[in-house]
């Protein structure tokens, strides 16, 4: 009794250390790397419509302001996301953030929890942590997956979907409780109501279950009974997340006006094409020929290449192959997704077949394992098996350390090219833009922006939604379609209610909407720049001869420059702040009084100020000039110009000089010139 009282404690210090030991200590570098190299990479704020296209503007929108994205409307991202973004601000340090920035922190939080149920998943099956371990590392740095990661997409949620359905199967597997059969459900059911990728779950895990109850059951003894009973609970686990399509009437119903809605689906039968996806049906084509399934597979098998390298996709599929039974688990979707792949014709393919490159990953950490153990049972001391435990525990460590030296020299330069590939951190248009929007919207004018649905429109919605500026955002797609008297009767509404007008450019430029392109080329429209190269101000003939109502500008005595033929009548300024810093913007109202046959540059100068605001002597809107030659007498144009302000307790006592000037030779004659002082409260910077 004495002897094992001594032992006991020893021993169970020895268990409580096996125990520590087992945990998977090597998920925290792993999990602390890619938060790293993700937050590195990460878009700052809203999305760029040119680096990421308009979808991620658009669920950056939705998923922070209960909207309805396009189809098949995603209720379920959408409802998390929001509930995510309205958590995370509670979080000290992401309080701050602002709530779009906080839906593309969502997807680097589901691709997170991907990694680690990859990492489960694959110790599952290879038995062998090191495996499991580089099999995540190596679907991290991918680069569809790690662009997936920083941004607002619901393709990251996608694939943790799978991956968790295929943890679930195979825990189920070991210990078939209902209570993770139901969880195993709603997983299923979770993937069903979000990506149309996931509809081969269903009878994948269906199938799964048939195997399983047969393995277990005397075939004579009611396994049918209890195999239908399995499906049952599976049914009613998968049919709970299809409740939150609810959402989509709701929403529709509820927040119109308040938010982006793709399409009224308070109205059933959108709804349902809305929940089908119809428009996306016309995108399948299925190979016609023979050669035609060869360069499809061949196209397919190079996009998966791209990702984890051509051995890494060949081994992936062998290591599928390897896991016996459980090839039923995966070899359903690794089939199904690849038939996907080749005959769907869409830009984003390649993030909608994540859950391909998934599964490959998965077989890849299974063959690893597989090929560790094998090598760990067949070496030989003396001419026998390694016996003791220790022995074989640092034998096994030793070759996967190998194996991990040799994947690291081959996919380091892979993760290192795609670092500098997928890096967004500095992609600040959509900021930019938005920043316009907000100072030109902030003068008191109302603003009626056009804008592409591919482009910048969503960046007007969240100017609109999210920062409640007085902004009416019109999609230029809407606007085409509709018939040309609708469409110019519905601008010329916003012009009569003194609402200041802007469009994309590129809405002009690429002739979108025709009549709007002619009038602009006709004169019938002027086009006028604003502080923005994508925006520009429409101004309809003749052009406004009062000041705006809801502006608060200060009169001058007109008859500055050339004679009197041209003035400045008011202007007003105001300090305006941007990522870039503080500027005091400062707002022109010309006139001119007779007609005039030349144009004229326009210079702003701090005077008494050159070290307080950064001067520019060519500061001045219409492209550097002022068009008074396409100016009527009478009409009136505004002029904005920004100054970085670099001293703001310096700004009282500080004037600033306009001057109106031509460009013969090297000369620069001015033909006239006004003072204004600077009445701007510098506390505005602080």
């Amino acid at each position: 009794m004495v002897s094992q009282a001594r032992v006991a404690p020893s021993l169970i210090s020895w268990q409580r250390l096996l125990l520590l030991l087992s945990w998977p200590w090597e998920l925290i570098p792993l999990l602390g790397t890619f938060a790293w190299l993700y937050w590195q990479t990460m878009p700052p704020g809203i999305s760029s419509w040119i680096i990421e296209g308009w979808d991620s503007a658009v669920l950056q929108i939705t998923g922070s302001t209960w909207g309805v994205p396009h189809s098949p409307g995603y209720p379920l991202y959408t409802i998390l996301t929001n509930i995510f973004v309205r958590l995370a601000g509670l979080l000290p340090g992401l309080s701050a953030t602002s709530v779009v920035w906080r839906v593309t922190f969502w997807s680097t939080t589901t691709s997170l929890l991907t990694l680690v149920f990859l990492y489960f998943t694959v110790w599952k099956l290879s038995h062998d942590r090191v495996a499991a371990w580089l099999t995540s590392a190596i679907l991290g740095c991918s680069f569809i997956f790690w662009r997936g990661a920083i941004m607002a997409e619901v393709y990251s949620l996608n694939v943790f979907i799978f991956v968790f359905t295929y943890w679930l199967a195979l825990t189920w597997e070991d210990d078939p409780q209902d209570q993770r059969l139901f969880a195993l459900g709603l997983a299923v059911g979770a993937g069903l109501v979000h990506h149309r990728t996931a509809f081969i779950l269903p009878p994948t895990v269906a199938l799964w279950v048939l195997i399983k109850t047969i393995s277990e059951t005397d075939r004579g003894r009611g396994w049918i009974i209890i195999l239908l009973f399995r499906w049952v609970i599976l049914v009613i686990a998968a049919l709970i997340p299809l409740l939150t399509y609810l959402y989509l009437p709701w929403a529709a119903h509820y927040r119109v006006g308040q938010t982006w809605l793709y399409a009224d689906t308070s109205d059933w039968n959108t709804f349902w094409f809305v929940v089908f996806t119809r428009e996306w049906w016309g995108l399948v084509e299925i190979p016609a020929t023979l050669a035609d399934w060869g360069k499809a597979l061949y196209a397919l098998f190079r996009q998966q290449a791209d990702q984890i390298t051509a051995p890494g996709v060949i081994l992936g599929f062998i290591g599928l192959l390897t896991t016996g039974r459980r090839w039923l688990l995966f070899g359903p979707p690794l089939l199904a997704l690849t038939l996907f792949g080749m005959a769907y014709q869409v830009a984003d393919l390649d993030s909608m077949l994540m859950p391909l490159t998934l599964t490959l990953c998965i077989g890849l950490g299974a063959l690893a394992g597989r090929v560790i153990n094998w090598l760990v049972g067949a070496i030989r001391i003396k001419g026998e098996a390694i016996r003791d435990r220790w022995l074989r525990v640092t034998v096994r460590l030793a070759l996967s350390l190998g194996l991990a030296l040799g994947v690291y020299a081959v996919f380091r330069p892979l993760a290192a090219a795609n670092y500098q590939e997928v890096d967004l951190s500095d992609d600040w248009q959509a900021e930019d833009l938005v920043e316009e929007v907000v100072a030109i919207a902030s003068a008191g004018t109302p603003l009626t922006i056009i804008g592409q649905d591919n482009s910048v429109l969503p960046d007007f919605i969240y100017t609109e939604v999210v920062l409640g500026q007085p902004v009416e955002p019109l999609s230029t797609t809407s606007l085409s379609r509709m018939p040309e008297e609708a469409s110019i009767a519905l601008l010329q509404d916003r012009f009569e209610q003194g609402r200041r007008v802007l469009v994309d450019i590129e809405t002009i430029d690429l002739n979108f909407i025709p009549w709007l392109s002619r009038a602009t080329r006709t004169g019938q429209i002027f086009l006028a720049p604003t502080g923005h190269p994508y925006l520009w101000e429409l101004l309809p003939r003749p052009m406004p001869s009062i000041l705006p109502e809801k502006e608060a500008w200060s009169q001058i005595p007109p008859g500055q420059f050339l004679d009197g033929q041209a003035s400045i009548i008011a202007y007003h300024e105001r300090i305006i702040r941007k990522r870039t810093g503080c500027f005091l913007r400062l707002t022109l109202f010309w006139r001119v009084e007779q007609a005039l046959d030349q144009d004229y540059f326009v210079a702003v100068q701090p005077l008494g100020g050159e070290t307080v605001l950064d001067k520019n002597d060519h500061l001045g809107l219409m492209r550097g000039y002022l068009p008074t030659s396409q100016i009527q007498p009478g009409e009136i144009v505004r002029d904005e110009v920004d100054m970085l302000i670099r001293q703001p307790a310096a700004l009282p006592g500080v004037n600033l000089v306009v001057n109106l000037y031509q460009v013969k030779d090297n000369q620069f004659p001015t033909f006239g010139e006004v003072t204004l002082p600077i009445s701007v409260d510098p506390n505005g910077c602080k």
